[in-house]
């Protein structure tokens, strides 16, 4: 998933009607736009990016 695609997410799950936390069940690697590897997972359903160190926790 790209960042922009990552902010898209962000947007979208900002403007829903509940209100709930996302508990991010399911990441994928974050890209920029020329094609490299952030480091980062992002939320594939809200967006957030989490630091890949703390997912080795």
């Amino acid at each position: 998933m790209t960042i922009n695609q990552g902010v898209d997410l962000q947007v979208k799950w900002r403007q829903r009607a509940d209100r709930t936390v996302c508990k991010h069940p399911r990441m994928e690697l974050e890209w920029d736009e020329q094609g490299y590897l952030t480091g980062d997972y992002v939320c594939i359903l809200c967006g957030e990016s989490v630091a890949q160190r703390y997912l080795a926790v």
